[in-house]
C-alpha cells in the first residue's frame, strides 16, 4: 500500500470508486471534463481513472482471447464436448443472493473482489499495489506529466 504525500479530497475519492465500479466510464468523463476546463488532475485522481480504464482494457481483451480460443477448439472435432463442459464450469453461479436477485460465476466474483480490494484502498485515499500493473501506472502517469 502506497501513501500519498497529499491529502485526498473526499471528491477525488467518490469519483475514484465510481470510476472504478464503471469500468473507467465514470472516470473518462470526468478527463474529459478536467481537459475541457483546463484543469490538471491530481496524481491519485489521474491513477485510479487510468487504471479503472486498464482494467476494463485488460478484462475486455482476455474475454475476447477467450472467446476466440474456445471458438477454434469447438472447430475441432471431439474437442467441441470440452468446450461445452468449460463453458458449463465457468458460467455455474458459485454465489447467489436470492433477496438481491443477483449471482456471481467464479470469473465474475474474482473481478469484484479485485474491485472490492481495489475500493477499500480508495476509500482510505492509498494506492494499493497490484503486481505489474501498478509499477505499469506509475510508468504511464510519470510521462503525461
Amino acid at each position: 500500500m502506497q501513501n500519498n504525500n497529499t491529502n485526498v479530497l473526499p471528491i477525488e475519492k467518490v469519483i475514484s470508486l465510481l470510476s472504478y465500479m464503471s469500468m473507467g466510464i465514470i472516470g473518462l468523463v470526468w478527463y474529459i471534463i478536467a481537459l475541457l476546463l483546463k484543469r490538471k488532475l491530481k496524481y491519485f485522481l489521474l491513477y485510479n481513472i487510468s487504471q479503472s480504464m486498464i482494467i476494463a482494457i485488460i478484462l475486455a481483451i482476455f474475454k475476447l482471447f477467450i472467446d476466440i480460443i474456445l471458438m477454434l477448439i469447438s472447430k475441432i472435432p471431439f474437442l467441441d464436448f470440452i468446450v461445452a463442459l468449460f463453458n458449463l464450469i465457468i458460467s455455474i453461479k458459485i454465489i447467489r443472493f436470492h433477496t438481491l436477485g443477483f449471482s456471481f460465476t467464479l470469473i465474475e466474483f474474482l473481478v469484484f473482489l479485485l474491485l472490492l480490494y481495489i475500493s477499500i484502498g480508495v476509500i482510505l485515499g492509498k494506492i494499493f499495489y497490484i503486481p505489474f500493473l501498478t509499477k505499469f501506472m506509475n510508468k504511464v502517469i510519470k510521462q503525461e506529466k
